[in-house]
C-alpha cells in the first residue's frame, strides 16, 4: 500500500477506535463487547498487511482513550487491543515460516496466547483493583479463581471468533480498498495475484488468507485444477490461445 493510504486507513481504525474504548468507559455493562469492537477497528490496518498503520493506530487509540476515561481504557489497552496485533502476528506471519514444523509453530503460537491472556489479565485486574478498589470482585462476589477461569473461557470462545470475523473484514476491505493501486495497477505478486505459480497462503486453520485484498488465492483455483495442481505458466496460456485460434480457422 501506498503510505498514504496506510495513513488514511490508520486514522480511520484510530478514530473507530476512540468511540469505542470512550463509549465503554461510560458504559455499566456491555463493555466486553465494545471492547472487541475497538479491537476490531484496529485490525482494519492488518487487512492490508499494514502492521505498521495498525501499531500507529493502537498506541494512538490508547492515549486518547486513557487521557478521556483513565483507567477504564485499560482493558482495551492490555488486552483487546494488544492482543489484536499479537495475534496477527502469530496467525499470519509467524505460522508461515515453512522453516518450521507446522506443529511446533501451533504449539508455540498456542502457549504464546495463552500466556499473554494470561500476563495481561493479571496486569490489568491488578491495576484495577489497586485505584479501583476491587471493583469487580466486590460488585459481583466472586474469587479470583472464578475470574481466571471465567475469563480462559471467554478467551477460548473468542480467539476463534476473532480470527472468523477478521478473514470476514479481510474480503469486505479487499472489494472497496485498492490500497493506491487503481484499475491501472499491474496486478500484484502474493495473495492478490489474478493467477499464482505459489500455493495459496493459509492461516492457522489452514485455510486460505485473505490479506492484501481479501480474495487471497482464489483467483488460479480453476487454472490450477485442470493442470495438476498447478497454475499454468505465461507460455502455456500463449499456446492454449495459439492452438484455439488454429482451430476457428
Amino acid at each position: 500500500m501506498k503510505r498514504s493510504y496506510v495513513i488514511a486507513l490508520s486514522a480511520v481504525s484510530c478514530a473507530l477506535a476512540v468511540i469505542a474504548v470512550v463509549v465503554q468507559g461510560y458504559l455499566p455493562t456491555m463493555r466486553i463487547a465494545v471492547n472487541v469492537i475497538a479491537a476490531l477497528c484496529i485490525a482494519l490496518p492488518l487487512t492490508k498487511d499494514s502492521f505498521a498503520g495498525a501499531l500507529l493506530a493502537y498506541v494512538c487509540a490508547s492515549l486518547i482513550g486513557f487521557f478521556t476515561v483513565n483507567l477504564q481504557a485499560l482493558p482495551f489497552i492490555m488486552l483487546f487491543g494488544a492482543y489484536a496485533l499479537v495475534a496477527w502476528l502469530l496467525d499470519f506471519r509467524f505460522y508461515r515460516l515453512r522453516k518450521l514444523n507446522k506443529w511446533f509453530k501451533i504449539a508455540v503460537i498456542t502457549v504464546v496466547k495463552i500466556g499473554f491472556f494470561f500476563l495481561m489479565f493479571w496486569a490489568c485486574l491488578q491495576l484495577m483493583q489497586t485505584f479501583v478498589a476491587d471493583w469487580i470482585l466486590n460488585e459481583y462476589d466472586w474469587s479470583v479463581p472464578v475470574l481466571y477461569a471465567l475469563g480462559f473461557a471467554i478467551f477460548c470462545l473468542y480467539d476463534p471468533l476473532y480470527r472468523w470475523v477478521f478473514r470476514c473484514m479481510c474480503t469486505l476491505v479487499g472489494r472497496h480498498v485498492r490500497g493506491g493501486g487503481g484499475k491501472s495497477a499491474p496486478p500484484r505478486s502474493g495473495p492478490t495475484a489474478p493467477i499464482s505459480d505459489k500455493a495459496p497462503e493459509e492461516d492457522i486453520f489452514g485455510e486460505e488468507y485473505g490479506g492484501n485484498g481479501g480474495e487471497g488465492g482464489h483467483g488460479g483455483e480453476d487454472n490450477g485444477d485442470k493442470n495438476g495442481g498447478e497454475a499454468p505458466s505465461g507460455k502455456e496460456r500463449e499456446d492454449s490461445g495459439k492452438t484455439a485460434a488454429g482451430a476457428d480457422e
